[in-house]
């Protein structure tokens, strides 16, 4: 078993960041049913909701408290500039819990559905999940495409981008780990970030989407004019073991 090869409990949780303490739960409903053709007959108790799926349960918990590891990742979400200002309004927020889903895929997907259905709420402004919060609207989107039989996984899987030379980039992925897979890296790569992006994102969906591999010492690619050597050792940025791609 390598480093990175960890028993995860079958719980995933977020925190879902408000302007104010307030949660329609009928409304909240309503939407998930509207999303998903799913009735939900449970009745909130005392600001927490929650209810079944089979055998795995949804929670949610209204907190009125601040989340301050929001605001120190708030720069991390490069696709949302104005994070940190928008944060920054938030003063409540509400934990989603969920509990027994034994498989990832299946953990991913029921949080996924339950988080965009709750943010539709007129509070709502953002999800918080280490390392980083996404935008409602944008998570909203992505989660609309598990109606299309596609999975959400920039939902799922954060990538973060830094420099150590002055025009070369680095790339690294946090979220593989839930899914039993390494975590990737790319070093001093002479590709734009938006390459980088679309790339990594190809290989995540190839390993979560399709159960794939990256074995140490081999080549990967999407075409056969180009392939890109795969190595593992020691994480630049991460703990453990990463796979590193030479893109």
């Amino acid at each position: 078993m390598s480093e990175n090869e960890k028993s995860f409990a079958p719980t995933l949780s977020g925190s879902i960041l408000l302007t104010a303490c307030s949660c329609d739960w009928n409304l909240f409903r309503m939407q998930f049913f509207n999303d998903w053709n799913v009735k939900i007959d449970a009745e909130p108790v005392s600001d927490n909701l929650i209810f079944n799926l089979g055998e795995v349960t949804i929670t949610f918990s209204l907190i009125n408290e601040l989340v301050p590891q929001a605001w120190e990742t708030a720069e991390n979400n490069y696709l949302w500039p104005e994070a940190a200002d928008v944060i920054q309004t938030h003063r409540a927020h509400i934990v989603l819990g969920v509990i027994g889903a034994e498989h990832p895929l299946q953990r991913h997907i029921l949080f996924t559905m339950a988080a965009a259905s709750m943010m539709h709420q007129k509070h709502a402004i953002g999800l918080y999940q280490y390392p980083v919060t996404r935008k409602a609207s944008d998570y909203i989107e992505a989660a609309m495409s598990l109606n299309q039989d596609n999975f959400p996984i920039t939902n799922w899987v954060y990538t973060g981008f830094y420099k150590r030379n002055a025009n070369l980039l680095c790339c690294y992925t946090y979220g593989l780990e839930q899914f039993g897979k390494e975590e990737i890296e790319i070093l001093d790569s002479s590709a734009d970030m938006i390459m980088i992006y679309q790339f990594i994102y190809q290989i995540i969906g190839y390993l979560i989407v399709q159960n794939g591999q990256l074995n140490d010492g081999e080549a990967i690619g999407f075409s056969n004019q180009r392939t890109y050597s795969v190595t593992r050792s020691p994480g630049t940025v991460m703990k453990g073991i990463t796979v590193k791609i030479d893109f």
